[in-house]
């Protein structure tokens, strides 16, 4: 008795399972296994890349508020210690701006 054997793609041969029961497959398992574990490994890294990359614009968004709120706060103390305000300040303690000239004391 002959046996015809029927000729099977590679793909339907995958998709049934069939490519399993052979030796020569037996022997790629731990390779499908490392390529499967490699590929698991690369997402996971996309992933925390794709985080950290969110992490990094939020810092950087959140470092040019500071800065914005840094050089109003700058802009409002430097209008504060202006002369003029300081004379509106002491006004009412009676104290007023000096008219002599200071005088520099030599050694």
């Amino acid at each position: 008795m002959t046996i015809k054997q029927r000729h099977i793609s590679p793909f339907s041969s995958i998709l049934k399972g069939e490519f399993i029961t052979n030796q020569i497959s037996r022997d790629l398992i731990p390779f499908f296994v490392l390529i499967v574990f490699l590929s698991l490994l690369n997402i996971k890294s996309s992933f925390n890349a794709e985080r950290l990359l969110k992490k990094s614009i939020n810092l950087e968004r959140e470092v040019a508020d500071l800065r914005l709120t840094y050089i109003t706060s700058k802009s409002d103390l430097m209008i504060l210690y202006r002369r003029s305000n300081f004379e509106k300040f002491v006004k009412d303690l009676g104290l007023k701006t000096s008219t002599i000239p200071p005088e520099i004391i030599e050694r």
